[in-house]
């Protein structure tokens, strides 16, 4: 159960980094598939941003680095899960910043497709930050 944990963490820390690329070129992003046309922004771009017309403010295109620490951070702590190169004490910060920053992220970066990402990192989020959350022990975390 361990290591079906870690895989699913790595993976979605994998994710999270690929969102990075977005940031860093703001203006299009990816269209939306035509069932979609009713959303205001493409799939990489921000509603507040495009709103505000800031999109390619250096500082707003900065933002992807948050994207990288977010998903590396995520990685880290799968890692630390796994037993492989960081210490496991380490691993529960590690995934409280990764899921932290991922989730202010996915809020400036909104999308409905981002949704399941979404849910992971709040679902993450909530679990680590309680403190009764029992299926760590059973994991050996």
């Amino acid at each position: 159960m361990r290591i079906l944990f870690g895989i699913l963490l790595l993976l979605h820390g994998f994710i999270v980094c690929a969102q990075s690329s977005a940031s860093f070129k703001p203006i299009g992003g990816t269209p939306n598939p035509a069932w979609m046309g009713w959303f205001p922004v493409n799939l990489g771009q921000s509603l507040p941003f495009a709103k505000l017309g800031i999109e390619q403010a250096a500082g707003v295109k900065a933002l992807g680095i948050l994207w990288l620490i977010a998903g590396i951070t995520l990685v880290l702590a799968a890692l630390a899960v796994l037993h492989f190169l960081i210490p496991l004490p380490w691993w529960r910060v590690l995934a409280i910043l990764g899921a932290s920053l991922s989730l202010l992220m996915l809020v400036l970066y909104f999308h409905p497709f981002y949704l399941i990402g979404f849910s992971a990192s709040l679902i993450l989020l909530i679990a680590l930050l309680s403190k009764t959350w029992e299926a760590l022990p059973n994991l050996g975390l």
